[in-house]
């Protein structure tokens, strides 16, 4: 691997810093869940998604937005009692936060209109196919 690879692996164009795609990760994998969750569990899901296969989510910033969601009551949380250890907080989506992914389906799709084209801009430039 060139050096120049290598440091491109660890900018900020390698993509791999899309904090920003973890709130509608957290609401989505919530919203499919009838019992909530609590976030460990949150983090092995989080793992199903491209984005973090290659590149963990901060566990440590998960659990400040888990707590900054349920502070904009995106999220609820109640201690559970646990045979095996230590109580655990189990998160659950209210109805503002299932609002809040509906909303961001719709932010999805037009970014997503937006990266093709930007992505298609981009091959005709450089001349590539991908």
């Amino acid at each position: 691997m060139s050096n120049r690879k290598s440091k491109l692996d660890t900018c900020i164009c390698s993509g791999k810093s899309l904090d920003r795609m973890l709130r509608p990760a957290v609401l989505t994998i919530l919203c499919d869940q009838t019992q909530g969750l609590h976030g460990y569990a949150i983090e092995k899901e989080l793992q199903t998604f491209k984005f973090f296969r290659n590149q963990p989510p901060d566990y440590t910033g998960l659990y400040r937005l888990l707590k900054r969601m349920e502070t904009e009551r995106l999220l609820s949380s109640t201690e559970s009692d646990s045979q095996a250890g230590p109580s655990k907080r189990i998160y659950r989506p209210t109805d503002r936060g299932r609002n809040c992914l509906l909303r961001w389906l719709d932010s999805l799709v037009e970014y997503q209109e937006m990266l093709d084209d930007l992505l298609t801009s981009a091959k005709r430039t450089m001349e590539v196919d991908l």
